[in-house]
């Protein structure tokens, strides 16, 4: 082991939560629990016993997976956790809350359900960069326990190595540069009307469409595919809730960003920013192409490093305050639930997160269908939306905490009216 390597036997460290996981513990209630998911639908049937043995072994290599969740005097912060890992098959609903009494403390938990293998993520822990590494060494584990003869030939994570400090590094700190001085700014989005489910639910809607295809579409646009997309979601809300009538608040998709494209960093932590895309809609009429020319405007304008380092740099000045930094942590969380109420939810209608290409060594390709991407149940903002791309397709899915699916439903007959072949999968029902 190198001088730049993690110690993975020291069960006495302990981890400060990064700048962007400070959240999620103090506005953390029923109904916003902070967890995502991710998935890898196999070709053969789940064997339970491998998949245990699979995980305890991928979990040694991820030490900032290994942990439980703690209260201090000011912060909250994470410690070894030395208990057994377990694995259970799958509960609805997806996404329910990470009760630490039922999971031997860990912020995850990975479950199975016919041919699939799910990680589930509280997302103090990790991003969907952190949280989809894990879940392919732990495939590649279990395939190579299986007596498949897997190579790690991408870069997999398969547990023969010990971590890098980077990997454990709070990247936020990093890259905050203390002579950059600016604030927090938005105004109010649209909210999206409709009839709420009980809390205890989330409806999952699922469209897999043809990578290149849907590539292509967007091409022709001159669009990338989270432009298009995120255009096309604000084209839904505008025709089912909002055409003829207008609102004076806009239409507004928060998209998350990987800051690992712009800042040298291999963190598996988190270490992901976001950018707002919107359109204003008065009472006249708006296709998709002028929705799509917006859009693709705050990209261009926002979609810059420059950017980042000021909302870096303004989130970690406000962590380093003497005010916060002496402040208990009782009276911390009142102050970040109340930012958050400002900040948060209001200043957008829904989520579009894309997590891009999943990549996988070509001897892991042969053993899995698809990979899924799944947000939790969104609560303000009624619903959201996850992407991600494996092999010939990409899979588009929508959660929602509504009884009305017309949103979904624009969207993916929109797609098909272009010529996409889609194949909808849902949890509730048939969909049309």
């Amino acid at each position: 082991m190198t001088a730049y390597s993690v110690n993975i036997k020291n069960e006495n460290r302990w981890y400060r939560l990064d700048n962007a996981a400070k959240i999620y513990p103090a506005v953390r209630n029923s109904r916003r629990v902070g967890v995502f998911r991710m998935a890898a639908l196999m070709k053969e049937a789940v064997e339970p016993d491998v998949l245990q043995k699979a995980l305890a072994l991928t979990l040694q290599r991820f030490p900032s997976f290994n942990v439980r969740i703690q209260k201090g005097l000011f912060w909250y912060y994470f410690e070894h956790n030395p208990a057994e890992v377990i694995v259970t098959p799958e509960i609805a609903p997806v996404c329910r809350p990470i009760k630490i009494e039922e999971n031997n403390g860990y912020l995850f938990r990975v479950c199975y359900y016919h041919k699939r293998i799910s990680l589930e993520v509280f997302h103090a822990v990790t991003d969907g960069t952190g949280a989809i590494a894990f879940l392919k060494s732990i495939v590649f584990k279990y395939l190579s326990l299986k007596g498949e003869p897997v190579k790690d030939d991408d870069g997999t994570l398969d547990g023969q190595q010990y971590p890098s400090v980077g990997e454990v590094e709070d990247s936020f700190l990093q890259f905050y540069d203390e002579k950059v001085k600016t604030g927090w700014a938005g105004n109010k989005a649209y909210q999206i009307k409709g009839t709420s489910i009980p809390h205890e639910y989330v409806r999952i809607t699922q469209g897999i469409v043809p990578v290149k295809a849907f590539k292509d579409l967007s091409k022709n646009c001159g669009a990338t595919v989270t432009e298009y997309l995120s255009a096309l979601l604000i084209a839904a809300v505008y025709e089912t809730q909002l055409k003829g009538k207008g609102d004076k608040l806009p239409v507004v998709v928060s998209v998350p960003v990987n800051l690992r494209r712009y800042f040298p960093s291999k963190t598996l932590r988190n270490f992901t920013s976001y950018i707002h895309v919107g359109q204003a809609f008065s009472a006249g009429e708006y296709t998709f192409e002028d929705i799509l020319k917006t859009v693709k405007e705050d990209t261009e304008k926002n979609l810059k490093k420059e950017t980042f380092i000021e909302k870096i740099s303004a989130n970690v000045a406000a962590e380093r305050s003497p005010f916060m930094r002496l402040t208990p942590l009782f009276m911390k969380n009142i102050a970040l639930r109340t930012a958050f109420n400002l900040y948060g939810d209001r200043l957008m209608t829904s989520t579009l997160s894309n997590l891009g290409v999943v990549e996988l060594p070509e001897s892991m390709k042969e053993h899995i269908q698809r990979f899924d991407f799944i947000l939790g149940a969104p609560v303000k903002n009624m619903l959201s939306c996850a992407v991600c791309s494996f092999g010939d397709n990409m899979t588009v899915s929508f959660s929602s905490i509504m009884e009305e699916t017309d949103i979904e439903r624009f969207i993916f007959r929109f797609l098909a009216r272009k010529g996409l072949d889609v194949v909808i999968e849902t949890n509730y029902g048939v969909a049309e």
